[in-house]
C-alpha cells in the first residue's frame, strides 16, 4: 500500500506491505464546528469560575500569548479574548518566547495582530516580546534550587490570561498553561536550571503533577515549573483558554488554569496516547513543517515514539531540517549544546554518559538522543542536511527512504513496521518493553 507522510512543507510517498504495517496518528474526533465556534462556546461556558468579561472589569491583565514556534490558532484565541477585555483597565500582552529568538519575524507578525485586535476593541494595552537575555526580576527559589527570574512586566497585574495549546511534551509531560510562565517569560538562567532536571528518568511524557492518575504525577521538570509559576503569580488568579489541535481544533476549554489543564490532559491522553507492542522497525515523521524545520525540533518526535522500537531495532526518520541555524536548531547555542555533543568521537553506547557532563541548556535533548542511540542499531535520517553533518552525529544517511524499507522487508520478511504520522504530538507506551 502507498502511505503519504508529512515532510517539510510537502509529503513523502512510501510503498509498504499492507499486512505488515500499522499506521499510528492522532485519533480523529468528529467536530463540525469552526475554530471560532469552538472557542466561543468555551468562553461562554467556562469549566470553573466566572466568564472572562466578568472577572476583568477594572483590573490590570497580563496576557501571555504563544510565540511563533508553536502551531496553534493564536489569532482566533487572541481575537476571542480581546472582545471580552473592553472593561479591563490595561492589558499587558507578553509573547512568551522562552529561550527562543525574540527577533523572529513570526513574533513581529503576532505582535502586529495583537495590536490590530486591541485597537479594534479600543483596549488600553502594551505589547512585549519576551527576551530571556535581558535583565529580569528575581521572585524566589524553588525547592529544587531553581532561581526564578521573570520579566518585570508579569508582576504588575491583577489577573493572568493565558492562551495555551496542549499536547504531549517529551520531558515536561504536557505542554500547557504552566509553560507560558517557565520557560515562557523567565530568564535564560532560570530556564537552564529547570531544564537540567530533564536528565532525570521521570522527566518524560505522560507525567505531570496535575495528571488525574496518582501514579503519573511525578515529573521533576513539571513540578519545578509549577512551583515557579506559583512564585510568579502568588495569590493572583490565572484564567486560561486552552485548545487541542492546530489546523483543526478537537477541544477547547476556558476558566481556572488548573481545572482546564486537568481536563485537557485527559483529552490529550485519549487522542494521542497509544500502547503498542514494540517492533524492530519504525518510521517516524514528526509531522512536517514546522515540526521538522530543524533537527532540534524533529527530535521530539523520535523521543515520543522511542518505546515503539525494540533494542537493536532500526528507525527511518523523515525530517526536512531545512530551516533555523543550518537546519540544526533555532540559534547557535542549540548547535553548540544540542548538535555538537552528539558528534563526540565515542562509541554509541558510551555517548550518553559523556553528553551528560557539564549540563547546559539544550543538552537535555542531546542526552536523550544519545541515550537512545546507544540502544538501537541504526537511526536512518532522510533530510536536507549535508551528508557529513548527519554522519557526524552517529546517524545513518537515508538517501532513498524506499530503499531502506525494501531492505528491511528483504532481510526480515515477517517483520512488522510501525509508522508514526504527526509523531511530535504522540505518546507511545510499549506493552512489551522490559529494558
Amino acid at each position: 500500500m502507498k502511505v503519504k507522510l508529512p515532510y517539510g512543507k510537502g509529503n513523502i510517498l512510501l510503498e509498504l506491505p499492507e499486512e505488515k504495517t500499522k499506521i499510528i496518528e492522532p485519533k480523529k474526533i468528529k467536530e463540525s464546528r469552526s475554530t471560532n465556534e469552538i472557542l466561543e462556546k468555551a468562553l461562554n461556558k467556562p469549566l470553573a469560575g466566572e466568564k472572562l468579561e466578568e472577572i476583568v472589569r477594572g483590573k490590570k491583565i497580563c496576557a501571555l500569548v504563544t510565540d511563533t514556534t508553536r502551531k496553534q490558532p493564536y489569532k482566533e484565541q487572541i481575537e476571542a479574548c480581546a472582545k471580552r477585555l473592553k472593561e479591563a483597565n490595561h492589558i499587558q500582552y507578553i509573547i512568551t518566547t522562552g529561550s527562543h529568538d525574540p527577533d523572529d519575524e513570526g513574533n513581529f507578525r503576532i505582535a502586529r495582530f495583537i495590536e490590530n485586535s486591541a485597537k479594534k476593541y479600543h483596549l488600553h494595552y502594551g505589547i512585549l516580546i519576551h527576551d530571556c537575555e535581558k535583565p529580569m526580576e528575581e521572585v524566589g527559589i524553588t525547592t529544587r534550587g531553581t532561581k526564578v527570574e521573570v520579566d518585570k512586566k508579569t508582576l504588575d497585574a491583577d489577573l493572568f490570561l493565558v492562551t495555551a495549546n496542549m499536547k504531549n511534551h517529551y520531558f515536561a509531560g504536557y505542554s500547557n498553561v504552566v509553560k507560558h510562565f517557565l520557560p515562557g517569560c523567565c530568564s535564560f538562567r532560570t530556564i537552564e536550571m529547570n531544564h537540567g532536571l530533564a536528565l532525570e528518568p521521570e522527566a518524560t511524557f505522560g507525567r505531570h503533577p496535575w495528571h488525574p492518575d496518582p501514579k503519573r504525577k511525578t515529573n521533576p521538570v513539571a513540578e519545578d515549573m509549577l512551583e515557579t509559576m506559583q512564585l510568579i503569580v502568588q495569590d493572583r488568579p490565572i484564567y486560561t483558554l486552552a485548545t487541542i489541535g492546530a489546523e483543526k481544533l478537537i477541544w477547547a476549554a476556558a476558566g481556572d488554569a488548573e481545572t482546564v489543564t486537568r481536563e485537557g490532559i485527559k483529552i490529550v491522553d485519549q487522542t494521542t496516547s497509544f500502547k503498542l507492542q514494540s517492533q524492530k522497525y519504525i518510521i517516524v515523521s514528526p509531522g512536517g513543517y514546522p515540526y521538522d524545520e530543524t533537527l532540534y525540533a524533529a527530535q521530539r518526535g523520535v523521543d515520543l515514539t522511542k518505546d515503539a522500537v525494540l533494542a537493536q531495532g532500526e528507525i527511518l526518520w523523515l525530517a526536512a531540517c531545512n530551516g533555523g541555524y543550518q537546519g540544526l536548531g533555532p540559534t547557535k547555542k542549540t548547535k553548540e549544546f544540542f548538535y555538537d555533543p552528539l558528534t563526540l568521537d565515542k562509541p554509541k553506547n558510551l555517548l550518553a554518559a559523556e553528553v551528560k557532563k557539564n549540563y547546559r541548556l539544550y543538552k537535555q535533548k542531546a542526552y536523550k538522543m544519545a541515550h537512545f542511540l546507544g540502544k538501537v542499531s541504526k537511526i536512518w535520517l532522510y533530510s536536507e542536511l549535508d551528508d557529513n553533518i548527519v554522519e557526524a552525529a552517529h546517524l545513518y544517511l537515508a538517501k532513498n527512504p524506499q530503499e531502506i524499507v525494501n531492505q528491511w522487508i528483504k532481510n526480515d520478511p515477517q517483520g512488522k513496521i510501525l509508522v508514526f504520522k504527526q509523531a511530535n504530538k504522540l505518546a507511545i507506551y510499549a506493552s512489551n518493553r522490559t529494558e
